[in-house]
């Protein structure tokens, strides 16, 4: 089981899909939870922008590495994904005090996706 911390999910990450397709599941959590997750260790940073690395480690009080690569899920694996509860015009780019209103805000959460088979 491998644990992921993200800032987007997409399906492609789910790749390469078997023809019966793959069974996930998807849940909000916690401040607390997720910090409770990352104690575990043993987690990889697929976050795509320093910026947002540098907001989700402050919140979780664990380093969390700009790391932009693509990763590919499995039965058993995990996703912690930080996501923003807006969209952004194009091009936009937030400063970590704008990103941290929108989670005070509760415009940004954290979510659990977990691949089931």
């Amino acid at each position: 089981m491998k644990t992921f911390v993200c800032n987007a999910f997409s399906v492609n990450m789910l790749s390469p899909l078997p023809p019966t397709g793959r069974t996930i599941k998807v849940r909000p959590i916690t401040l607390e939870e997720a910090q409770s997750l990352l104690r575990e260790g043993g987690y990889y940073s697929a976050v795509g922008h320093a910026g947002t690395a540098e907001i989700i480690s402050a919140l979780l009080g664990v380093q969390i590495a700009p790391n932009r690569v693509s990763i590919s899920m499995g039965p058993g694996d995990r996703a912690l994904i930080f996501q923003l509860g807006i969209r952004l015009q194009e091009g936009q780019v937030l400063s970590k005090e704008e990103v941290e209103s929108l989670y005070q805000q509760g415009l940004a959460s954290f979510v659990i996706v977990e691949v089931v088979e």
